[in-house]
């Protein structure tokens, strides 16, 4: 009877000792579920701010963009561009290898985003690089285009000309 008694007190004992752990555990998880939504309602709230700040920024009416591509031109590595708006040097940019290939592969980078009045404007753009056999290429494109009363966006097109055997420059309008 003694030793079911001792048996039955250290029972006791040990389920006391892991209560607390046991109550611990349940709360650490609630806290870590709590945690978790706070992180998701913190990213939600960053990207309503995010996209508060670009409509303040740059309103529909006034907001302009450039943008660069390079389409299948494998014989051609831009080095920089540069962007002069009307008389305005308004970026240039470096380009690194892995960019060159990002924009290989297809993708599109934003150069530039901006205010501008409604009006006639010109962009003109730099661009220098290196061909396959690594002589230097430095070209400049220009267009002339009107901003209204909305967003305009233009990109400089870097594609491949197979007749010549050489890359061309343009610069064109989103629509």
């Amino acid at each position: 009877m003694k030793a079911i008694r001792t048996s039955i007190t250290v029972m006791l004992c040990l389920l006391s000792l892991l209560a607390p752990k046991i109550t611990l555990a349940a709360a650490q998880a609630d806290l870590d579920a709590s945690i978790e939504t706070l992180k998701s309602e913190v990213v939600q709230l960053n990207q309503e701010l995010f996209e508060l700040e670009e409509q303040l920024l740059y309103p529909a009416t006034t907001e302009f963009a450039v943008f660069v591509s390079m389409e299948a031109v494998d014989d051609f590595a831009v080095a920089s561009i540069k962007l002069t708006l009307d008389t305005e040097d308004i970026t240039s940019y470096l380009y690194t290898a892995a960019q060159v290939e990002a924009l290989r592969r297809g993708g599109i980078q934003k150069i530039f985003i901006g205010n501008l009045k409604p009006g006639l404007h010109k962009l003109s753009a730099q661009i220098l690089g290196k061909d396959s056999d690594g002589r230097s290429l430095k070209r400049t494109v220009v267009a002339d285009f009107g901003k209204a009363r909305a967003s305009k966006y233009l990109e400089i097109k870097i594609s491949n000309n197979e007749k010549q055997n050489r890359p061309d420059f343009a610069i064109v309008e989103w629509k």
